[in-house]
């Protein structure tokens, strides 16, 4: 089991590095990755921007499929953009920002009241697409990691 979080890792790292020798795990997994970014361009482009340096073109890459899931979702086009930023925005930052993530307020460690002690960003005060945003980038983050995983399975 352990040894497919190392193989998601490599695949991660794959895309960035550069290091694509074939006969290697890291070709083999940048080949796995590019095949489950064909079903799911959104997860491909979450991964892209959490391995790379921050660049603006990981960050067009998923606020524009981030946008295009919200438009299918329902939203127009316009609010869908605004949306996309928002909770990409709040997804990059999910700690609550009265006591950045630490449940607790000051040094007599009070409980605190914006998250009632979760050290979470309270997302109910988010808008619901900001909310449908969120969902959609997690989602696309765990369907990539799964496909990943399944495609790297050895055989033992």
């Amino acid at each position: 089991m352990h040894d497919n979080s190392y193989r998601v890792e490599l695949a991660v790292s794959a895309t960035s590095s550069g290091n694509l020798t074939p006969g290697q795990w890291p070709h083999d997994t940048a080949t796995a990755l590019g095949f489950a970014g064909r079903s799911n361009p959104l997860g491909f482009a979450v991964v892209r921007y959490l391995s790379a340096a921050p660049n603006a073109t990981s960050v067009w890459a998923v606020i524009v499929h981030l946008a295009s899931a919200l438009v299918r979702r329902g939203y127009d086009g316009i609010k869908a953009n605004e949306a996309a930023w928002q909770a990409l925005d709040a997804w990059n930052d999910m700690r609550c920002p009265a006591c950045s993530g630490r449940g607790v307020m000051n040094i007599e460690q009070r409980t605190c009241l914006k998250c009632a002690g979760t050290g979470q960003r309270d997302r109910s005060a988010l808008s619901e697409a900001v909310r449908d945003g969120m969902s959609e980038l997690m989602e696309a983050e765990r369907k990539m990691e799964r496909q990943l995983s399944a495609r790297l399975k050895r055989d033992e």
